[in-house]
């Protein structure tokens, strides 16, 4: 026959006494008076229950550890997790720990990479074998060395390989000693010789036809060579006229912004004639009635080759010829009667030459 197991309680609810009676029973207690209570009546107490999110490491995981969610773990279950070390979180509402964090946990080492004992023989720049011991050499390692070709012995006591099989296995070629040469002396260079030289002057000017008109300064100058001093060196060479006009005070003034500048070449001379050079002159008086008029003649290295002519013109006055050295006026009708003389004398000279050529 069934059973059934009662509390019998006292008069504030206490259990007095528990026990197994048939189930006919139960109602002979109740109607004796018997504060009786089935266990199937007696009120439960539900176990409050959590959500557990528990981490553990997995290397068989792309991340390195995995996950299991407990959404009704109880406190006992958590107890146990706790017991077993386990890293986990309540809820499922948190923050992923990292990686390094969970091995820390755990108390993770990483695993010692795999090494060998090694001797790698090489060549040294004079062809001879040179050794190098590895202790820990990890795979990594003796891969590159493999990759360049590198003669590697595994261990740490092995015969060192003859000179012939590591020089092969480097493909070592013995250098070939060359044939010692005399060496070639350097001639001995030629000292430079200056040729620019030259006597002072070698070059005349003579100024022609100065004045002072219509507020004008106007002229020619004839520039000649002085044969006896001339040196070849300057043919066809640039030499450098400057002109300047300044107040009889010797100040120079502005009407040529700057001394003006013109270039003189003299060709090689072709007897009997000596090449000579004009110039000509027109600048502004800039109202000046008298002026000094100063031309230089020099070359390129600023070296003077020629006596200047420094010489004065007044407004209005008979033009006026100027020959070296400075300041040696001929008026021009008087200079024609002597240029008549000189003409005359050089034109006699060339008379004289020329019948002695025909005799």
């Amino acid at each position: 026959m069934a059973t059934v197991t009662i509390n019998i309680l006292d008069s504030n609810g206490n259990v007095i006494e528990q026990k197994e009676i048939q189930d006919w029973q139960l109602e002979q207690y109740q109607t004796a008076g018997y504060n009786v209570q089935t266990l199937e009546s007696q009120p439960t107490t539900q176990e409050q229950t959590f959500q557990v999110m528990v981490y553990e490491l997995d290397e068989s995981k792309p991340s390195g550890f995995k996950t299991e969610y407990y959404p009704t773990a109880t406190i006992a279950f958590q107890q146990s997790l706790i017991s077993q070390g386990k890293l986990f979180y309540e809820g499922n509402q948190h923050q992923v720990p990292s990686l390094e964090f969970i091995q820390n946990h755990y108390g993770y080492t990483e695993p010692m990479a795999e090494t060998k004992q090694i001797i790698v023989f090489d060549l040294d720049n004079n062809g001879q074998i040179t050794s190098q011991y590895y202790a820990t050499a990890t795979i990594e390692f003796i891969q590159d060395l493999i990759s360049q070709n590198k003669l590697i012995y595994e261990g740490s006591q092995v015969s060192t390989p003859s000179l012939e099989f590591v020089r092969n296995h480097y493909g070592y070629v013995a250098p070939t000693t060359p044939t010692p040469t005399t060496p070639t002396p350097e001639p001995t260079p030629e000292p430079e010789i200056d040729n620019s030289s030259f006597s002072f002057p070698m070059v005349s000017q003579l100024g022609v036809e100065f004045e002072l008109k219509d507020n004008r300064v106007k002229g020619r100058v004839v520039l000649n060579k002085i044969s006896s001093n001339w040196n070849p060196y300057y043919n066809d060479m640039n030499l450098i006229s400057y002109f300047e006009l300044r107040n009889k005070n010797g100040i120079a003034i502005s009407s040529l912004g700057q001394i003006k500048q013109n270039i003189v070449k003299f060709p090689p001379s072709q007897p009997p004639l000596i090449p000579s050079q004009e110039l000509t002159f027109d600048e502004s008086a800039v109202d000046y009635k008298e002026l000094q008029v100063r031309i230089y003649l020099w070359t390129e290295n600023n070296i003077a080759v020629a006596e200047p002519l420094i010489f004065t013109v007044k407004e209005d006055s008979v033009p006026i010829d100027v020959v070296n050295p400075a300041d040696n006026k001929v008026k021009r009708d008087d200079f024609m009667s002597k240029a008549v003389g000189i003409f005359g004398g050089l034109l006699g000279i060339s008379l004289l030459i020329s019948g002695n050529q025909k005799v």
